[in-house]
């Protein structure tokens, strides 16, 4: 028996032969040998099955790590990073333009101008100075919703918005599923675009309340043009407007002719302009005062909206303002944008404001100073957000509880003109101050006089009447220093790493990527110069005809980048600029009245023309339109 002779069936088959033929005893070495290679014969099959089994193990092992890796990685590329529990509270912030804190009873004030918020402020806290970040709406407001100053997102006049790599709260929020809606057509200005906020829908917030308030959480905010200038009511409920004015509260003919052609008519008074007296203080404060009744009862509504709704209890309420408003204090009426002279006293910067959320937040008066920027920060922080490092300013929750009572060193900055600087490309006038508990230091810094200081001890002179500058030098000397390191602060700050806020999954990162579609370059066929469409030479826009709208049409497409440029106004009411957009027509508005006579009807004629956005510019002709008052034909 050989090599070549093997028993099919193993070990167990080679004995059963041996028994067969009687040898069960003794074996030979030669058959030992035969029996010795079928054994390994036996170990080699066994190796080979053993290797062959390792193979399949091997591979099962390769595959089964290429199925984790692959689901690992298509887990990280689809996984949104987790965000922190919040609470789901709704967020309605209302301002007032041109808001003075002096005029309010929870102030001192001998009137009670505004008997609904004297109400709601029993129940809230009510800060003492809340000082806003600058002079005019606009440089407000994006400061006061970026949580930075002027000097960083450089929103100084028309014509500006802040750098789009900025990540905003309000964009945070909307990350958390927030509708932040704007409700106003003057929010469709290139001032306030890349804050976050949604597209223009022009409506009361009471109205947007009762449409889409239980569809979700929200950050409602909206600013009534009342009590801005002029003065007259806009024609409604005229008895409720006169509460508190009446003809015989006028000196003299001289003083209702002064305050009637000026505060009473005009949203622009430019300072020196017009010389009011002492004797003009009654009636004009009786005027303001009423705008401020008025004001009072839209807010009450918006409330009213939220209690009938079932929202009153989830919906953290915000009232403030853009900025204040002179009312004589200083021997003027009114603020950057509508007296084309700055400045940066308390009547325009030390604000109304409260906070009511009975469940988080106590009802007090809070004397403690915070800021415009801190507004954000808490909405954040009573929200469960974290709130980002790189923002400026910090939630008041510590102050609100007690546990913070230093006042926080307010910084403060406008451009001259606010949003009627004469050129918005070269902003060179600024006002700038820093405001701590008991001081605030002014700088004046023009280009006739860059070097012009004033000091005030405002915890004693309350109207900052008296400039002690020359009697208090060391303080001022600290204060012009922490001013300059503010001002370097503000140079050297960056935009923040958009992936340590924004939580996207690289997915999302790269479908937003591969469906935003490139800038048109290639201008072929898109007609140059653009045809003006509407309106033509000549026209007249009423705000009965145009809806409260404005509409430039040209011949042009859709995904074409514009630039239009304009001139507007005359004498006080002149501006020149550009502004872009994209597809041949720009809408403006719809606006309220109130704001088609204050701002768009006194700032007419109107002249514009249009080009592709390319260099060398291919302009189209001139037009020129009138838009008329409410009233007029």
């Amino acid at each position: 028996m050989g090599r070549g002779y093997r028993f099919a069936g193993g070990r167990e088959a080679n004995r059963a032969g041996l028994l067969r033929h009687g040898r069960v005893g003794a074996v030979e070495p030669s058959e030992m040998g035969g029996e010795m290679g079928e054994i390994e014969d036996e170990e080699v099959t066994r190796m080979e099955i053993s290797k062959g089994k390792s193979r399949s193990a091997w591979k099962i092992g390769v595959l089964l790590g290429a199925v984790v890796l692959i689901a690992s990685g298509a887990w990280w590329f689809f996984r949104v990073p987790p965000r922190p529990k919040i609470s789901y509270y709704n967020v309605l912030y209302l301002t007032a333009d041109s808001f003075n804190r002096r005029h309010l009873a929870m102030y001192g004030y001998h009137r009670v101008t505004t008997p609904y918020l004297e109400e709601l402020a029993k129940s809230s806290a009510v800060f003492d100075k809340m000082i806003n970040p600058s002079g005019w709406t606009n440089e407000n407001l994006v400061s006061i919703f970026s949580s930075l100053s002027s000097p960083i997102h450089h929103v100084e006049t028309r014509m500006r918005n802040i750098d789009p790599r900025w990540i905003t709260p309000i964009e945070i929020l909307r990350e958390y599923g927030y509708r932040a809606p704007r409700l106003q057509g003057w929010q469709g200005d290139q001032n306030h675009s890349e804050l976050g906020f949604e597209p223009v829908t022009p409506m009361h917030p009471a109205e947007w309340l009762e449409r889409y308030g239980n569809s979700g959480p929200f950050f409602l905010f909206h600013q009534f043009l009342q009590p801005h200038l002029p003065y007259n009511g806009d024609g409604r409920d005229t008895a409720l407007f006169r509460t508190f004015f009446s003809e015989r509260l006028f000196a003299n003919p001289s003083s209702r002719e002064r305050i009637m052609n000026s505060v009473f008519r005009n949203s622009i008074n430019k300072k020196g302009s017009v010389r009011f007296l002492p004797e003009d203080a009654e009636p004009i404060h009786a005027l303001y005062d009423g705008e401020l009744l008025l004001v009072d009862r839209e807010m009450g509504r918006t409330i009213e909206t939220l209690k009938r709704l079932g929202l009153y209890e989830k919906t953290i309420i915000i009232i403030g303002a853009d900025h204040g408003e002179e009312q004589l204090e200083h021997g003027f009426v009114g603020h950057a944008s509508t007296s084309k002279a700055g400045h940066l006293y308390d009547e325009i910067v030390n604000i109304p404001f409260l906070i009511h959320f009975p469940p988080r937040v106590p009802a007090r008066f809070i004397r403690t100073q915070v800021r415009g920027i801190d507004v954000m920060p808490t909405v954040l922080d009573l929200l469960g957000i974290p709130v980002p490092e790189y923002l400026e300013g910090r939630s008041l929750m510590p102050v609100i509880r007690g546990e913070e009572t230093k006042d926080r060193t307010a910084f403060i900055q406008t451009s001259r003109a606010g949003y009627g600087e004469p050129d918005p490309k070269n902003v060179t006038d600024h006002i700038r101050a820093v405001r701590t508990g008991e001081w605030k230091l002014i700088h004046y810094y023009f280009k006739e006089d860059p070097a012009r200081f004033e000091l005030y001890h405002v915890s004693i002179d309350t109207m900052e009447q008296r400039n002690v500058i020359d009697s208090h030098p060391a303080v001022a000397n600290r204060l012009r220093q922490e001013l300059f390191e503010w001002l370097e602060r503000c140079a050297a700050t960056r935009p923040p790493d958009p992936d340590q806020y924004l939580r996207k999954s690289p997915w999302q990162k790269v479908k937003e990527w591969w469906l935003r579609p490139p800038p048109r370059t290639d201008f072929t066929g898109v007609p140059s110069p653009p045809v003006p469409l509407s309106p033509k030479n000549g026209d007249v826009i009423t705000f009965r005809t145009a809806g409260g709208k404005a509409i430039l049409r040209w011949s042009g497409e859709p995904d074409v980048p514009y630039v239009i440029e304009y001139e507007v106004g005359k004498g006080d009411y002149h501006l020149t600029g550009t502004m872009k957009v994209l597809g041949n027509r720009k809408v403006f508005g719809p606006f309220p009245r109130k704001y088609w006579d204050t701002y768009l009807a006194l700032y007419s004629p109107y002249r514009a023309r249009v080009s592709i956005d390319k260099e060398p510019r291919e302009w189209s002709p001139w037009v020129e339109f009138e838009v008329r008052p409410v009233g007029e034909p």
